[in-house]
């Protein structure tokens, strides 16, 4: 179980007017008279970079700008490698992710510089250094990095092992995710390059939200172990059984030395928020 996949298949595939994916997880988007890319990503950078000269030279427009959702490495690790392509591009980034943005974003902006209408949202919750932007594209191109994350397309059936998503400040990250659902939403790009159009995309929004919200009841409803490891682990094998994980990935999951586990890495600190909302 290691989620949907991408959405599209390999290569280029544009998403909206002036608005294209690329082999990576990286997007393209077009300005006035620059290109921009949202997360350079850490695939393999020489088709990806290939797929943005393609359009430079079809739009006749460089590469001007990166825009980063979050300073996780798995979106990142390419940075360097984008500046490389056109010297003097540009990132945009929130400044607590420590990349030293040429425009940093704490709070929701335009981004007319970048394109007509493109908004930078301010949405933290995900990240452990709060750095969430979101991103926004005329006419309802939402580009939400790691924050959606149903872990599922519905609620009785996940594709991944755990049944809510990473994240740390779980009250920031609702309030991130219904400010994110009451947008004009045509098409959802996620950070791996999930696409979900029209109503799916706000229907992964809202299972996103359901499943912080159930962990945070299962915590609140805690009567067992007073330790939070014991009833963290617990809770989650309660909300995969009720999400239809197998056992065998369930077991996998919670398996490895203490504090090595992809349970206590993962799924522990978002456990720990609702965990401490309750006492």
């Amino acid at each position: 179980m290691n989620g949907p996949g991408p959405s599209v298949g390999s290569g280029l595939h544009r998403l909206g007017p002036g608005v294209w994916i690329t082999s990576g997880r990286a997007a393209v988007v077009e300005g006035l008279d620059r290109l921009a890319v949202v997360d350079p990503g850490d695939e393999p950078w020489e088709e990806v970079a290939g797929e943005i000269r393609r359009l430079e030279r079809q739009t006749g427009k460089p590469l001007g700008w990166v825009l980063v959702t979050h300073s996780h490495p798995d979106h990142v690790a390419n940075l360097e490698a984008a500046r490389r392509i056109r010297p003097g591009v540009r990132v945009v980034a929130h400044p607590a992710g420590g990349l030293g943005p040429d425009l940093a974003v704490t709070e929701d902006r335009a981004l007319d510089e970048v394109g007509p209408g493109v908004r930078a949202l301010a949405t933290p919750g995900h990240s452990d250094r709060g750095d969430d932007l979101s991103f926004w594209v005329p006419p309802g191109i939402l580009f939400s990095g790691d924050l959606v994350q149903p872990k599922g397309e519905t609620w009785a059936r996940a594709f991944y092992p755990s049944p809510y998503p990473y994240f740390r400040d779980g009250d920031a990250y609702l309030d991130s995710l219904a400010r994110l659902e009451a947008l004009l939403l045509e098409v959802l790009v996620t950070g791996h390059r999930e696409i979900r159009v029209g109503d799916r995309g706000r229907a992964w929004i809202r299972l996103t939200r359901r499943a912080v919200e159930r962990l945070a009841e299962e915590a609140a409803r805690w009567e067992g172990s007073p330790d939070p490891l014991a009833a963290g682990r617990e809770v989650f094998q309660r909300l995969c059984r009720e999400r239809g994980i197998p056992s065998d990935a369930v077991e996998r999951r919670l398996a490895g030395a203490p504090g090595e586990s992809p349970f206590e890495r993962f799924d522990l600190p978002g456990f720990l928020w609702a965990w401490r909302r309750r006492l």
